[in-house]
């Protein structure tokens, strides 16, 4: 800021014809400021000609931002107003020397987005807790790209990164109603082919993907229209097009246009989950993406508990089982890398009524083959034998670590799921198939 004012000072001296006296030392903290001087020219005939003169001079600024990377490939951050200090200084002098120079300070803006970027909320102790017990279900779990894409788009916006903004923007739109519509599947239990089918090898909103939310939540799903949909298509997917595709610079309101559809749109998502009985078919993804806050904001809580207290519907481990399961809709969408039996582990599946299965068990890819009984150790067979002689247990799985294993001669692959509890994909608890007793043999 003393550069600055120096740089006046300097320009009023020159005008007046007398010397330039430095009086003050420059401060040792502003040595790594770069300090533009802009000379452009007020229009008497506009609404606010100071303010009009600043944006033209910014305009001069970023031009001169694009030459100097072009000549010196430094990454440079554009200038826009909300990027400046709350506070410039001003020289305003008339064309043709009639009149005294003039200095003073104009408010750029009313603190930005650097103010905004700084501010810190204080959370209580209960809310904190709260929020840390949310590790195994909440919208930061299985929405994890939505928010973590939403963060990263008003990220962009506070550094006035607006075509940054932009496209994350549409990134987060786009992933809430991927994630929305895959959940919804995984509720129904659907079968994995025909969403993959649904899907196909794009990535992009289909009209197939927005006729099969709005079959199941009702309500307007019309790009088209004017609901929140048609907000999204208008104010975020296509500038998120125009910056991808044509390289367009958006403004700062079309930013803000963009992040308000996007909340309209989060928005809309929580009503129509809430309406009628869809919370009852679609508990979990309630659940999952309102949590208690969102229900209550929506004059649902008390329906919602008579609910959820007379149904013990909500797996513990939900996180883990969608996610297995949107990787198997991938594995199906994009195929996977070859299993290797050199990196698998051995897996014991027994049951209550005495069988055992024996898998060797891919985790890097979720694929396992089954193979014949391998030879343990004693201390191995006594620490299995110990372990299942309890009465009250179902099928428990665990990892073995044989003295002598035979890999099967062509192994048949298959997902883990079929085979291992610990792997289960599915929304609601599923009977896995119970063998004889006597274990066939393998080839």
């Amino acid at each position: 800021m003393q550069a600055a004012f120096d740089i006046m000072a300097e320009e009023e001296a020159r005008f007046r014809g007398t010397p330039f006296v430095k009086t003050d030392e420059p401060l040792e903290e502003s040595a790594h400021l770069t300090v533009a001087e802009v000379i452009v020219a007020l229009d008497p005939t506009a609404d606010d000609p100071l303010s009009q003169a600043l944006d033209e001079a910014i305009e001069h600024v970023r031009e001169f931002q694009l030459h100097y990377h072009l000549e010196t490939q430094v990454w440079l951050r554009r200038l826009t107003r909300q990027s400046l200090p709350q506070l410039i200084p001003v020289l305003r002098r008339s064309a043709d020397g009639s009149s005294t120079p003039s200095t003073t300070m104009m408010l750029v803006h009313e603190g930005g987005p650097d103010a905004a970027a700084a501010a810190v909320v204080e959370v209580s102790h209960e809310r904190l807790n709260r929020l840390l017990g949310r590790s195994t279900h909440g919208p930061a779990d299985i929405f994890r790209t939505f928010v973590e894409m939403r963060q990263e788009a008003h990220i962009s916006r506070l550094s006035c990164n607006y075509a940054a903004a932009s496209l994350f923007c549409g990134i987060a739109a786009e992933a809430l109603l991927t994630e929305l519509v895959l959940m919804l599947f995984w509720e129904e239990d659907k079968p994995l082919h025909e969403v993959a089918e649904l899907f196909g090898s794009r990535d992009n909103i289909s009209k197939e993907l927005l006729s099969s939310i709005a079959h199941r939540l009702r309500g307007d799903w019309d790009r088209n229209g004017n609901g929140p949909l048609g907000r999204w298509q208008r104010n975020v997917a296509d500038l998120r097009n125009r910056v991808a595709h044509l390289g367009a610079s958006p403004s700062e309101e079309e930013v803000q246009a963009a992040f308000a559809s996007v909340q309209a749109l989060e928005g809309y998502v929580g009503d129509r989950l809430l309406e009628g009985r869809n919370f009852v078919r679609y508990s979990q993804t309630v659940r999952t993406y309102l949590n208690e806050d969102g229900i209550a904001r929506r004059n649902r809580a008390k329906a919602w508990s008579k609910f959820a207290s007379g149904n013990e519907i909500f797996p513990a481990h939900a996180t883990s089982l969608f996610t297995l399961w949107k990787n198997e809709v991938d594995r199906i969408r994009y195929g996977t890398s070859a299993p290797s039996l050199e990196r698998s582990v051995v897996v014991l599946v027994a049951y209550p009524n005495g069988a055992q299965r024996w898998y060797l068990v891919d985790e890097e890819v979720d694929l396992a083959c089954e193979i014949a009984e391998p030879i343990l150790d004693s201390i191995t067979q006594e620490t299995l034998e110990r372990n299942m002689s309890f009465d009250d247990w179902d099928v428990v799985s665990c990892m073995v670590y044989p003295t002598k294993t035979t890999p099967p001669v062509s192994p048949e692959w298959r997902p883990s799921y079929h085979f291992l509890p610990l792997k289960s994909i599915h929304r609601w608890n599923q009977c896995l198939w119970r063998p004889p007793v006597d274990h066939p043999s393998l080839d």
